[in-house]
């Protein structure tokens, strides 16, 4: 005779991810937002997602298209404020489909297919990248030196000087992946595309720490700026200009005669007192602030970011410029070099690039 016992499950206690053979295993929110938090802390996270938040949305973006927690972290980035994927990674993505019959990549020049990668470029050297989809025509796409140069790429300093070859087949085969699986890729660009893109660069003066919070009574606004500045002599008249405003009923006080007297003479000088002229905005200081400094002299003189870059390069202040997504990367070591000696290197790009006069 047997004799059945029924067993209630315990309720399963909050803990780490599941482990699996190849990393961890992540089910739920909770656990997602508590390794985002772990690698925030850790500082191993990449540059651009540091904070808890981006690396939470960067390792979803990446379970979307199927990378595992760690590898999403490696090969999600984060340019210009774009979210995109390196070029390997993007290929390992449409791999890992199941639906990619065919994939070959190859270099022509002259209408000839190389054997390895070109030693010499023409205009019509080409990378091609061929895709077969199962169930679809399969699609080649080329990407040549003309075509870079079209696009203001070709000779530019950076990975397109250093390894011109991969740079043409990473071009080629993100728009090939992307025409095929663009569904597995969630739209998302290769990095090495998005990086080429043009950057815009925020030229608003950053605000002055020891601004107040509010302006106080009386205190010009911008709006009053204009109008001062729109105001001609006719339309100000002095009879208008000195009329009193109004007198206001006051409530019955305790004050004393001398405090009276006091109150007096306060206004008295308050009145007599010239109307402060505009506050200019602030400019940050070039010793604690080199980065805000030079911010706002290029928004100053109208110096694009991009300009800006190449004239760095061009000096041989900064090499690796190609790399910047915004003032804020500049190494501070190279700001304040070339914030020293008066901003001879500063006021010599202003003069070159500035669309207000150059600086002075």
């Amino acid at each position: 005779m047997s004799e059945t016992n029924a067993v209630t499950a315990p309720a399963t206690p909050k803990g780490p991810p599941m482990a699996v053979a190849r990393g961890l295993q992540i089910t739920n929110m909770d656990e997602l937002w508590r390794f985002a938090t772990a690698v925030a802390k850790s500082g191993l996270a990449p540059k651009g997602i540091e904070h808890p938040e981006a690396i939470f949305v960067a390792l979803e973006m990446g379970l979307e298209v199927g990378l595992p927690p760690m590898a999403a972290l490696q090969n999600i980035a984060v340019i210009n404020g774009r979210p995109s994927i390196w070029g390997d990674a993007q290929l390992a993505v449409v791999r890992g489909t199941g639906d990619l019959e065919e994939f070959a990549e190859w270099y022509e020049a002259k209408g000839t297919k190389l054997p390895r990668n070109p030693a010499t470029f023409f205009d019509d050297t080409s990378a091609v990248c061929r895709v077969k989809r199962r169930g679809f025509e399969a699609v080649e796409v080329g990407f040549s030196v003309a075509e870079a140069k079209t696009a203001n790429l070709w000779g530019k300093s950076g990975p397109w000087s250093q390894y011109p070859a991969r740079m043409l087949k990473f071009r080629a085969r993100s728009f090939a992946l992307r025409d095929t699986f663009g569904d597995a890729l969630k739209g998302l660009r290769a990095a090495e595309e998005v990086q080429d893109d043009p950057q815009e660069l925020n030229v608003t003066p950053p605000p002055s720490s020891d601004a107040p919070a509010s302006a106080a009574p009386g205190a010009p606004t911008f709006r009053r700026r204009r109008e001062k500045a729109a105001e001609t002599p006719a339309e100000a008249s002095p009879a208008t200009a000195a009329q009193p405003a109004a007198p206001v009923p006051a409530e019955p006080s305790t004050t004393t005669a001398d405090g009276l007297a006091n109150e007096a003479i306060a206004a008295a000088a308050s009145a007599a007192a010239p109307t402060s002229a505009p506050v200019a905005p602030a400019i940050p200081d070039v010793t604690t602030d080199p980065h805000g400094f030079i911010q706002f002299k290029l928004g100053q003189y109208g110096v694009k970011f991009d300009d800006f870059r190449d004239w760095l390069k061009i000096a041989g202040h900064f090499e690796q410029a190609d790399s910047m997504a915004d003032i804020n990367d500049l190494p501070r070591s190279v700001a304040v070099k070339i914030t020293a000696d008066g901003c001879a290197f500063l006021k010599k790009c202003c003069t070159i690039y500035g669309k207000t006069g150059g600086a002075r």
